[in-house]
């Protein structure tokens, strides 16, 4: 696991551009809302717990295609495969790869921007908390999609048709501050969902 870990993250660092996307798009994103909806604390505050929401979803759902499929294009899928006999430690190593390189970035900004919306504290951890555990549940769900449909053609759409609804529980309740037990019932929940239906698809494409 550490041999994978090491060289998905020598590969993400080695491609600057990868590694800082979805921070860019994040903050982007909400860089854009005081000129669209004013300086006003209050409203600034409700914007900023639904869209870091809205940002998250779409930073890990444009990056899905290269939890897999990356390495299946470039022949070193088949590589690893052989290589590492244990299907779940090369699923367990993509769910760490992802997360820190396509997710720990926005949590990185996260204090600053929350600064700028005039978020306080108290509100700044729950949000912190609903985040983090949202985050790995929905890195682990474009995970067994990714594996599912690996080797297809032109499936991007059939791949966000089948993620976003599988993200709607976690835009719902990440809204609300007190929610984190729930989010990490969730992710728990999509961990073992993906374990097995990410292990099947990687077992078919060796077949």
């Amino acid at each position: 696991m550490f041999a994978l870990l090491k060289r998905d993250l020598y590969l993400a660092l080695y491609s600057s551009s990868s590694f800082f996307y979805t921070s860019s798009f994040f903050v982007l994103v909400l860089v854009i809302l005081p000129f669209l909806f004013g300086t006003n604390d209050v409203q600034l505050q409700v914007l900023f717990k639904g869209i870091i929401w809205i940002g998250l979803s779409l930073s890990i759902l444009l990056t899905m295609e290269r939890i897999f499929n990356a390495d299946y294009e470039d022949g070193n899928l088949d590589i690893i495969l052989q290589q590492n006999p244990s299907i779940e430690v090369i699923i367990i190593s993509k769910y760490i790869t992802h997360w820190v390189v396509y997710c720990l970035p926005l949590f990185i900004v996260l204090p600053i921007l929350s600064f700028l919306f005039y978020v306080s504290l108290d509100s700044f951890f729950l949000i912190f908390l609903n985040l983090f555990f949202g985050s790995l549940g929905m890195v682990f769900i474009v995970t067994f999609v990714s594996a599912l449909t690996l080797g297809a053609k032109r499936t991007i759409f059939l791949k966000a048709i089948i993620v976003i609804p599988l993200f709607v529980p976690f835009l719902i309740f990440g809204t609300n501050l007190e929610s984190w037990p729930i989010l990490l019932a969730l992710s728990m929940m999509s961990f073992v969902l993906s374990m097995y239906v990410s292990a099947y698809g990687l077992r078919l494409y060796v077949e």
